[in-house]
């Protein structure tokens, strides 16, 4: 707590300068000067005597236990008066500008013996992750007015922001019927209904009818069909890149933010088709790995994994990688590789993905930056520097289908998109792959 001057004791200071300067030129008010001052000295101690006697308001935040990307959440400050007597007082937030700018500030509060408020403000995050936030400040009036006593709040608190799910929540997400048509999901028909019970699902348009199991779509309110084991073989594993190259932004967000909406979308659509998804986290080594997992539900453990993470300033390190999912997915899987690259030569990533090639089928997703995609075209002699520029890009898009083509005949699949545009595609192949392989 720290006291300082108020409004009134400034204004006040002002006034007696102005009086104290006439006093050089008229003698008589020099008296009138030196009695201001001494009026002043005692209501100025007579105040601050009176604040320190009086207990300080108290100042606690109130946050959510989570917002969303892009989605407003409120956020609370409890301001709480326990003297006996009625307090004035103005509160200062302090939020990171992906907030919101200016910080929120409450002004001319005025709080009764005892009384308590919460005082709200809107905040929409920008950026996903912990998002600290600074001390609150509430400077209280004294009783006079002329001086104010700053009080601060605990430091330290963090704002958990979430990748923004709401699109997976809609009605038709909720339904597997609506959702896996609009996918285009078909569960495959396969001969052998002999084969051993492992669960049971909601029905979804293309099901065959005579594996509806009938009692339990009666508990259930709603139509079941059972699962049988031949029906458990499809693994996908997401692997998501957090390196520096992934920090490159588009729109005013990474393509770390583009590349985790288009992993969520993909473990949802996987779990909602039946399929068992896991998920790995890397740079220069796997910071995190959720084993595969098959139930909808699940989908909250993904987005834990994906919620704080943000692009590092290291390089990718696809061995590390291979040598991870080599231990750990033993069974043959889809694995989705969410990454970027600008290597002329592809040796440092195609050797350790042609290695998981072997056991799996990869599907790499190049998440190029903007600048191939803004060609500018030259118009005349003073655009001499746009045609290089548009030479310079034609020559990396050339190396960088090269280094593709490698990886096509190492046996991968490959999408080269720009971020706003991976998770329709990614989806797409995803289905095909699936279709194929059914």
């Amino acid at each position: 707590m720290r006291i300082s001057p108020g409004r009134r004791l400034l204004a006040a200071t002002g006034v007696w300068i102005a009086l104290a300067t006439g006093a050089v030129l008229l003698a008589p008010l020099l008296v009138v000067a030196v009695g201001v001052a001494l009026g002043g000295l005692v209501l100025v101690g007579f105040d601050a005597w009176a604040l320190r006697r009086r207990p300080p308001l108290e100042l606690r935040r109130r946050l959510p236990e989570r917002a969303f990307l892009g989605r407003p959440a409120k956020l609370e400050l409890v301001l709480r008066n326990p003297s006996d007597l009625p307090v004035q007082a103005e509160v200062f937030d302090e939020w990171p500008r992906d907030l919101a700018d200016p910080d929120p500030v409450f002004p001319k509060l005025a709080l009764a013996p005892g009384q308590e408020r919460v005082l709200e403000a809107e905040a929409t995050p920008r950026v996903r992750g912990d998002r600290p936030l600074g001390r609150p400040v509430a400077l209280e009036s004294s009783p006079l007015g002329l001086l104010r006593r700053r009080v601060s709040g605990a430091a330290g608190a963090r704002l958990a922001v979430y990748p923004d799910t709401s699109a997976l929540l809609r009605p038709e997400a909720l339904d597997p019927r609506r959702a896996l048509a609009l996918l285009g999901v078909k569960p495959a028909r396969k001969r052998g209904e002999g084969m051993e019970f492992e669960s049971l699902r909601d029905y979804v348009p293309g099901d065959d009818p005579r594996r509806i199991d009938w009692p339990a779509s009666a508990r259930r309110g709603r139509p079941v069909v059972r699962l049988h084991q031949h029906e458990r073989n499809h693994q996908v594993v997401i692997a998501l890149d957090a390196s520096r190259l992934m920090a490159g932004r588009f729109a005013g967000r990474t393509k770390l933010d583009y590349a985790v909406d288009a992993a969520l979308a993909l473990a949802y659509a996987a779990l909602l088709s039946g399929d068992r998804i896991g998920m790995a986290l890397f740079d220069r080594r796997v910071q995190g790995f959720v084993p595969p997992r098959r139930r909808r539900r699940d989908l909250g453990e993904f987005v834990e994994l994906l919620r704080p993470v943000q692009p590092r300033i290291v390089e990718a390190d696809f061995q590390a990688l291979a040598t991870e999912l080599a231990a750990r997915q033993r069974q043959r899987a889809l694995l989705v590789l969410l990454t970027d690259f600008v290597e002329a030569d592809p040796a440092s990533f195609a050797g350790p993905l042609g290695v998981l090639a072997k056991r799996h089928q990869v599907l790499l997703v190049a998440v190029r930056d903007r600048v191939y995609d803004a060609p500018e075209t030259a118009r005349g002699a003073e655009d001499r520097l746009r045609l290089y520029r548009r030479v310079v890009v034609d020559e990396l898009l050339h190396e960088r289908e090269i280094a593709l083509a490698q990886l096509r005949r190492r046996g991968l699949h490959t999408l080269d998109l720009p971020p706003a545009a991976i998770t329709g595609p990614v989806l797409n192949r995803y289905l095909a792959i699936r279709a194929a392989s059914a």
